[in-house]
């Protein structure tokens, strides 16, 4: 299906938006991705409901950023962006809202931002956003795709806004963590001294438990594959939309 493009405030957004019915589910992709990166994901959904995914702004087809000297943005600024694009297309909640990576950070400040528009939260192996700035050459900035017109993230202030908002929203909520042993074969060691590959893969798993314990969420954990757990287990994603969507259908009768 041809993307529809949503006028967000002085530039457009391309997105996808697909089935009907409540709640809606709403994905927000991570770094560089579109709407694509959640294809094998929806194919294996049981849920008839209303599907929106999405590029933010330099992602895809989607236009850049107004002004080309705009510096990094807050994660904040993105779940605003996604914010108006609902409104812009006149899409009401309940949402059932799915993120991976830096989607899912960009998905947690959504829902925190908007509690009431909100009937479940699914964060897909979300980024570890403190980690960039405790390396020994910390990344202060991280750039949200490959375009040249891409925009960027200030992971500084990004860390302080996922601080902020990590509280229970008192709605169903799964954190979904890539499989033990994932970071031991990453190919860039060098990029996460001083932590050895044992640290960071320990480090990631219980972060996601003291994530999901803060949100109150439960965790759940892929057996295969690597960071995209909705392409290498998408069952596993899938599944955990299913389930909130069930419980949120059943909370509107």
């Amino acid at each position: 299906m041809a993307a529809t493009q949503i006028d967000v405030g002085g530039y457009k957004l391309a997105a996808e938006i697909t089935g009907s019915g409540a709640p809606t589910v709403v994905f927000s992709s991570g770094l560089g991705d579109a709407g694509e990166a959640w294809d094998a994901t929806v194919a294996t959904l049981e849920s008839s409901v209303r599907l929106v995914t999405y590029a933010r702004a330099g992602i895809g087809d989607s236009e850049s950023l107004p002004d080309s000297t705009t510096p990094p943005r807050s994660f904040g600024a993105t779940a605003e962006e996604l914010h108006r694009l609902l409104a812009a297309a006149d899409i009401e909640g309940p949402y059932v809202v799915v993120g991976h990576s830096i989607g899912a950070v960009i998905a947690q400040l959504f829902a925190a931002q908007w509690p009431q528009g909100i009937a479940g939260l699914v964060l897909v192996d979300p980024s570890d956003v403190q980690l960039w700035l405790d390396v020994e050459n910390p990344k202060l900035v991280i750039a949200d795709g490959d375009r040249d017109d891409h925009a960027s993230f200030d992971v500084k202030l990004g860390a302080e806004e996922v601080a902020a908002s990590r509280r229970s929203l008192h709605v169903p909520s799964v954190v979904i963590t890539s499989r033990v042993g994932r970071w031991l074969e990453s190919k860039t060691p060098d990029l996460w001294r001083p932590f050895s590959l044992e640290a960071l893969d320990n480090r990631w798993q219980s972060g996601h438990r003291t994530l999901a314990a803060d949100l109150g969420a439960t965790q759940r954990v892929a057996e295969v594959g690597g960071h995209y757990v909705q392409n290498d287990q998408p069952e596993l994603v899938a599944g955990a939309i299913d389930e909130l969507v069930r419980l949120a259908s059943r909370a509107r009768l």
